[in-house]
Parts: structure tokens; C-alpha cells; sequence
């Protein structure tokens, strides 16, 4: 990814757009919901910027592996569009349910205009921060933003017996996790609660699944890159695998 100056704002490719990047230790995959909580002057304004504009914002994944852009983590290339619902502030919080929509690619980072300040209790507001620095950068933000492009959606069909096979397996999984916590809750609870979950084999299921189930940022960053649908197909059933296989191994130990 290239660094550019928010004091001089490169043009923009076909298909390129800018928007304000919420870098997090977590990810959010499409279909995916996660409630957020926002007290930091730097995206209080984020989110002023995204009403104002009628925009969505970038969920990313800080990357450890990458340097810091003037007091900010870099993040992974990829990320997910958000859609903020059901907005309510709680004193001196922003409360709000991100909704996880399209995956996007950057392509270049532009960095806070300020470094980030962190504060033991009171925080500065929005407007003192900005004084900062908007003589000298009129252009910049207190947030990191990114030149940005879509990725295509997920090509190909999920054909019905491999979904229920990921699903089986899904289900052999909650019922060994119920079995360990002794959990009064029979097979057939379990099976019709599952199909009710993920009814119809399509894209929206697998990226729900997918939310559900893939947990390693590594997994993660596979399916936001992923061109077609047997990609995440496969990764979804390796977490599943994995996971079995690990409780198999914890129930029997203590046997």
C-alpha cells in the first residue's frame, strides 16, 4: 500500500473512492453484526464525517507485522464496508450496531493529520483537536482514511450436498460443545435450529457462516481476499475440523 499526503490529495483511479478507515484487533465479515461503542475524539469525528456525507466507513484489522502511520496502526489490505444502525449516545459514548456489507482492497493509506492522544478519563472534544491542525492541513482528519476499491462479489454456486455436509459437521460440533457443558438439548433441537439459521445454500448463509465459525485473523483475511465461494467453502470447513478436533481431544482427556 502507498502513503499518501493528506496536504495533497492524489487523483483518484476509476473505481477508486476515499473513505475512513476504523482500524480494530478484530475483524467484521460481511452479513456479520457487531456492536461498537465510541468515545475517542478521533472517531466521534469519523462518524460525523460518514452522517454528513450519507458514507459508509472501512472495518480493518490492525497488521503487527507493519510500522505505525503517525501514531496509527496499519491495517491489512482488505476490510469490510460498514453500515452504522440503531445510533444512540450514552453520556459521553456513541453507541451504535455496525453491519458488516461489501469487502473492499486498499490501495493507499492517508494518515491522521495529528497523532492520537491518549487520555486517562476526559478526552478533548472534536473541535479543540481540529484547531490543531487545520490551518496547516485543511484536508486533514483525526482519523486514518484509505483510497479504496471494491472486490468483486463471490463467484460460483455452493452446491447443496457440500453445504450440508459443512452443516453436519457444524451440528456434530454443537452437540459435542452441549454434551461437555451438560446442556439439556437433544439432536433434533440442535439439527432444526441450525437449518433455521441457514435455510437456502447462498452467498448471505456462507458469509453468516462464516462469520460464526472462522476466528483466526489469518482465515479471516483468506475469505475478505477469496474470489469464489468454495474458497470460503473450505476454509469454513477447515475452522470446523479444526475445532472438532480439538474437543475430541478435551472430552477424551477427561475421560
Amino acid at each position: 500500500m502507498e502513503i499518501c499526503d493528506s496536504m495533497k490529495m492524489p487523483e483518484l483511479s476509476d473505481g477508486e473512492f476515499i473513505i475512513p478507515l476504523f482500524t480494530l484487533d478484530t475483524l467484521l465479515l460481511p452479513e456479520d453484526q457487531m456492536m461498537m461503542r465510541i468515545f475517542e475524539p478521533r472517531y466521534k469525528q469519523m462518524l460525523d464525517d460518514i452522517a454528513l456525507d450519507g458514507l459508509s466507513y472501512g472495518h480493518v484489522i490492525s497488521n503487527p507485522s507493519m510500522p505505525q502511520l503517525n501514531g496509527t496502526s496499519i491495517p491489512y489490505d482488505v476490510g469490510t464496508l460498514v453500515e452504522v444502525n440503531d445510533f444512540q449516545e450514552q453520556g459521553s459514548n456513541l453507541l451504535y450496531l455496525a453491519n458488516g456489507g461489501k469487502r473492499f482492497r486498499i490501495n493507499s493509506l492517508i494518515g491522521p493529520a495529528i497523532e492520537p492522544e491518549f487520555f486517562d478519563s476526559v478526552f478533548p472534544s472534536v473541535d479543540a483537536l481540529i484547531d490543531e491542525y487545520i490551518d496547516n492541513n485543511p484536508n486533514g482528519k483525526l482519523y486514518l482514511r484509505g483510497i479504496v476499491e471494491l472486490i468483486p462479489e463471490l463467484t460460483g454456486d455452493i452446491e447443496e450436498k457440500r453445504w450440508n455436509y459443512i452443516l453436519s459437521l457444524w451440528k456434530t460440533y454443537v452437540e459435542i460443545i452441549a454434551q461437555i457443558n451438560e446442556m439439556e438439548i437433544n439432536d433434533f433441537d440442535i439439527s432444526e435450529e441450525i437449518d433455521s439459521m441457514f435455510p437456502v445454500p447462498n452467498v448471505e448463509s456462507l458469509w453468516k457462516l462464516a462469520g460464526l465459525i472462522v476466528d483466526s485473523v489469518e482465515a479471516q483475511i483468506l475469505c475478505l481476499k477469496a474470489e469464489n465461494v468454495e474458497v470460503i467453502c473450505s476454509i469454513i470447513e477447515a475452522n470446523i475440523q479444526e475445532k472438532l478436533t480439538t474437543v475430541r481431544l478435551f472430552r477424551q482427556s477427561n475421560e
